[in-house]
């Protein structure tokens, strides 16, 4: 089994055709410009690339910039009419109802995780404020994927997506699980080290940041990180993500396998480190 554990259900046309409203975010701030294509597309996707099941991230950016970039009711519905989606929630923290929008993301809509991006949303995640809603996920037994890095949507501040910002939170919620996504480049010391340090602390490969999947990954593993460390310190803790669709499973699939992974660590990027914290 391969799960992307980070994917976005942006420009489908079905989506936009049934909530016309969410055009705004998927182009203004997220900035995926191309013509929107059918959902089949996106299945057609992953049997190219082999991957059973993807995990579908929505971002409520509702208070900062008074739109959301796809909903979780949007969500919910994709999952509902695929067995291959996982949907996560996502809730606006500088909102007043955060907390029981979330509760009723995973009681109600059946959302298996929550999705933040501190630069897009404007808010600092370690504020006390904030706080019922990583320990929610906590209670529930949910994973929090954080954005932190490199962002390529137009509003997003990549001064606010250091991921040594969230230490903290990593210590106050021993009991909920974190997920670093895009390995925080360029922060990918740091992000391992964090990952290394903190059993509540994982990482996505969905990192593009010059040339292709392959040339990024391999760079990244082989000169600047390590194979070794990823064998010997990193093998529970590294899941296999896209970042569909701004990049094409298929070829971020091959870049992953061409790094010279021991089969064993595939498996574990692949399949068994999502199912961990996921159950999917």
């Amino acid at each position: 089994m391969k799960i992307d554990f980070h994917t976005h259900p942006v420009m489908i046309k079905e989506v936009f055709k049934s909530d016309p409203s969410l055009i705004k975010g998927a182009r203004e701030i997220f900035g995926m410009l191309f013509p929107p294509q059918p959902l089949q597309v996106f299945e057609l996707e992953m049997d190219a690339a082999e991957v059973d099941k993807c995990v579908l991230l929505p971002i409520d950016c509702s208070t900062e910039h008074g739109c959301k970039v796809i909903s979780n009711e949007v969500v919910a519905d994709l999952c509902d009419h695929n067995s291959r989606f996982i949907g996560f929630a996502s809730v606006d923290p500088r909102s007043r109802g955060a907390q029981k929008n979330l509760v009723h993301a995973i009681k109600d809509l059946g959302l298996k995780g929550l999705k933040l991006d501190p630069a897009l949303q404007n808010f600092i995640p370690t504020e006390k404020e904030y706080s019922d809603v990583y320990a929610i996920c906590g209670e529930n037994k949910i994973p929090v994927l954080f954005h932190c890095g490199l962002s390529w949507a137009p509003k997003a501040s990549i001064s606010s997506s250091n991921p040594l910002s969230l230490e903290p939170l990593f210590q106050q919620f021993p009991q909920t699980n974190f997920v670093i996504a895009h390995i925080g480049w360029p922060w990918y010391a740091e992000t391992c080290a964090l990952a290394m340090k903190y059993p509540n602390v994982y990482l996505d490969l969905s990192i593009h940041f010059s040339g292709t999947p392959t040339t990024c990954l391999s760079h990244l593993a082989k000169n600047n990180i390590g194979i070794h460390v990823f064998e010997n310190s990193l093998n529970t803790k590294t899941l296999f993500g896209s970042n569909y669709p701004r990049v094409d499973i298929r070829r971020t699939v091959r870049g992953v396998k061409e790094i010279g992974f021991s089969e064993s660590l595939l498996e574990n990027i692949f399949s068994l480190n999502a199912l961990r914290i996921i159950g999917a």
